[in-house]
């Protein structure tokens, strides 16, 4: 932001790569602190994602439940993927709520861009919201496990307060498309 104080940052020392995965790439780095001191940070290089707020013709919402192995169980979700090489967010969200619903969007609108946990990863998110949705294949990935189910929007926002819907970048794109007046007209 252009309007925040010049402050002393840590400098990169040394960077070492220490896993290549298929989406990802896990590093090292080594960096001297403003105080003077030495820390290591554990950075996770991502190529950014979407996650899309599909709203149905009927006004309900289609969300999916999916196993997540990292948590161990399943969760209530946008659909949501990441971006191949060279693929522009917009053409990332109409692929992937195609793929993980069954349903071709005619209109995908940009509702919010954010990075999703900053701690150790540079991924950047772009939402959306998808609308005049029509039946299309749904063709996921062989590693997913994934059931599509539709909501009406008032539940899914509950589902957001009270705890059933765990998922980060669904509660964020569910309130700020509340926020925008794009939900439950």
């Amino acid at each position: 932001m252009s309007d925040t104080p010049q402050r002393a940052v840590p400098v990169t020392l040394d960077r070492r790569v220490v896993h290549q995965g298929r989406k990802i790439r896990v590093r090292l780095d080594r960096v001297r602190l403003p105080s003077g001191g030495e820390g290591t940070q554990d950075v996770i290089e991502h190529p950014g994602a979407v996650a899309i707020v599909p709203i149905l013709p009927s006004g309900r919402l289609a969300l999916i439940r999916q196993w997540r192995h990292a948590v161990g169980r399943w969760l209530f979700e946008v659909p949501a993927g990441t971006l191949e090489p060279g693929e522009a967010p917009e053409d990332c969200a109409r692929r992937e709520v195609q793929e993980e619903t069954g349903y071709a969007a005619g209109e995908v609108t940009p509702l919010l861009t954010f990075y999703t946990t900053p701690g150790f990863t540079d991924e950047v998110m772009y939402g959306f919201v998808a609308r005049d949705l029509r039946s299309a294949p749904a063709q996921g990935d062989a590693d997913e496990v994934i059931e599509v189910e539709e909501f009406d929007c008032a539940e899914a926002l509950a589902m957001c307060r009270d705890g059933r819907i765990m998922d980060g970048k669904t509660v964020a794109c569910l309130l700020a498309a509340e926020a925008a007046g794009l939900l439950c007209s």
